[in-house]
């Protein structure tokens, strides 16, 4: 019988991670990689304390990339900048739980 632990790192292989559920191939940083895309919700930025910015969406965009932690050369840190399918962002958080990472990425809208 599998642990805690070990049924979260085998749902995150495969149904988070799988390219027939959620995962799609992006190239992150260089690394072309599976991963899940998602854009910021705005209940989640004002959880996080942001100020409310009436101009948001017009000239910048936020993201979230989900990926394993251990397909990425180095974890980023926060005001790095991050090439995100060609697109260069700036790392504006960045977690680790569970084997896997949460980037959250800022950039200008295009």
């Amino acid at each position: 019988m599998m642990g805690f632990k070990e049924q979260v790192a085998a749902d995150l292989a495969r149904v988070f991670m799988n390219p027939n559920e959620f995962a799609e191939e992006h190239d992150l940083n260089g690394t072309v990689c599976l991963c899940v895309i998602e854009a910021q919700r705005t209940e989640e930025k004002y959880l996080r304390g942001a100020v409310y910015d009436p101009y948001e969406g017009l000239h910048g965009v936020g993201v979230t990339v989900h990926v394993e932690a251990r397909l990425l050369p180095d974890i980023p840190v926060e005001g790095m900048q991050f090439n995100l399918d060609g697109k260069v962002m700036i790392v504006d958080a960045c977690t680790q739980e569970a084997g896997l990472l949460s980037i959250v990425l800022k950039g200008h809208a295009s």
